[in-house]
């Protein structure tokens, strides 16, 4: 579904990402794992087109994306969730749900959209008039994940998904990303600097070091990993 062969970035004279290629396959959870800078931001943001690459190509389902415009992307069927949430905080939840939905004309998809994003976190559905920004970091995360399902994405990023939560709440939202998986055949690929969680839940994954990637194999095999284990996850 996605491959990126050899893909360089740059910011001013800092190399961001260094000849990186990975694959993300047409099912399947996959995960980039890393240390904070390692360029697992830069590379989903490549992806959506908000960083332009030196060099090296994105191409998802066959077309190349690095010619086209972020909104463009989103049309092809790629949702992002970003970094730090980013929903909008000064309106309702239901008005963020609504804006997910930009790309989609159906009323009726819309409103069936809506249905299964509360399906899937019911406490979204029993906030949906409350202003985003009086909820809960893990329910915010909760609606930024959803407002990314809103779009009906045949490929769903998910950029540090974890962060700046509570351990329980982490556990729910590594859940929910299986349950995606399972229930609506998704692929999605995760950033995380989490190792441990997103391992545990990818089919493959891809572990980053300054930029470069050092690393790849399943996340059994990477859980199992001396290296992983030494650099990763504290053992």
């Amino acid at each position: 579904m996605l491959r990126i062969e050899h893909l360089t970035c740059h910011y001013g004279v800092i190399r961001a990402l260094n000849d990186v290629t990975i694959t993300v396959g047409d099912e399947g959870i996959y995960a980039v794992v890393g240390a904070n800078g390692a360029g697992k931001t830069t590379l989903i943001n490549s992806i959506v087109g908000l960083v332009r690459p030196t060099s090296g190509s994105i191409q998802y389902q066959g077309e190349e994306l690095t010619v086209l415009p972020p909104h463009e992307i989103i049309k092809r069927g790629i949702a992002l969730c970003p970094e730090g949430r980013k929903i909008f905080k000064t309106v309702t939840v239901l008005e963020n749900l609504y804006a997910g939905a930009y790309t989609l004309k159906d009323k009726k998809i819309i409103q069936d959209n809506i249905e299964s994003v509360f399906e899937l976190f019911p406490r979204i559905k029993e906030r949906q008039k409350q202003v985003a920004g009086t909820l809960s970091g893990g329910e915010q995360q909760m609606l930024a994940i959803g407002r990314a399902l809103m779009s009906n994405p045949k490929l769903l990023l998910l950029d540090e998904p974890s962060m700046g939560l509570a351990p329980f709440v982490v556990d729910l939202v590594f859940e929910t990303i299986e349950k995606i998986h399972l229930e609506r055949k998704i692929p999605s690929l995760v950033i995380e600097q989490n190792s441990e969680m997103a391992l545990s839940i990818a089919k493959y994954a891809y572990v980053f070091e300054v930029g470069s990637l050092t690393l790849e194999g399943t996340g059994a095999d990477l859980l199992q990993s001396e290296e992983v284990k030494r650099k990763y996850l504290g053992a």
